[in-house]
């Protein structure tokens, strides 16, 4: 207990060094002093000493009103934690559909290797919203089989809730597509391919979702 109180205070503490240096900044970058804003604000010019100092931590309307009196807008967003550059499949999708015209379906794979290791180096929430809006078409149906199946089978190892669209008709292709299509390897690809690509047609080999 005594942790969590003590994580409290931290908290505490670095949200009142965040406000007053965002006030500080936001006056500063408006070419206001602390009594102009204050007059403008409708506080006191000590007040928002303190408010800056960070003795004293405003509400949060109150905040969003001294911050709209320097002429900026107050914007608070929660965003989901994903491995940093990572892109949304919807994102990757629109890269496919220029790379799989310039270079064929096979050289799709390594961007969606990219994609892979994104989605494994984010947070649960980061994972849900990499995949949660369906992607354009490519153009390519196996490319399109192998986005899908290759996100149900991500979501479906760490227990993340499957989008609806990996299901859409235009996501399955036959003939199946065996991505590596030198001869000899369908036997294998049939053996080791994980069951949410089988299912829409595209057949890898053992590895093939690993760049190790």
């Amino acid at each position: 207990m005594r942790g969590v109180v003590k994580m409290r205070y931290i908290c505490y503490d670095i949200y009142m060094i965040f406000t007053g240096e965002l006030l500080r900044r936001a006056r500063k970058r408006s070419g206001l002093t602390q009594l102009e804003l204050a007059q403008r604000a409708g506080t006191s010019q000590p007040t928002l000493a303190r408010y800056e100092s960070g003795t004293l931590v405003p509400r949060l309307e109150t905040l969003e009103r001294l911050v709209a009196a320097t002429g900026h807008t107050l914007e608070l967003q929660v965003q989901p934690q994903v491995r940093r550059g990572a892109l949304t499949i919807d994102l990757v999708a629109a890269e496919l559909q220029s790379l799989t015209k310039a270079e064929g379906a096979r050289s799709s794979w390594r961007r969606i290797l990219d994609f892979v290791d994104d989605f494994r180096g984010s947070s649960r929430a980061g994972k849900v919203w990499l995949t949660e809006t369906a992607p354009r078409l490519v153009g390519d149906p196996r490319v399109d089989a192998a986005i899908a199946g290759v996100v149900e089978d991500l979501c479906t190892r760490d227990d993340v809730t499957v989008p609806d669209w990996v299901d859409e008709p235009e996501r399955f292709v036959t003939p199946w597509w065996f991505v590596n299509e030198l001869a000899g390897f369908e036997a294998m690809a049939l053996r080791d391919t994980p069951f949410s690509l089988a299912r829409h047609g595209v057949f890898v080999n053992e590895g093939a979702l690993s760049r190790v």
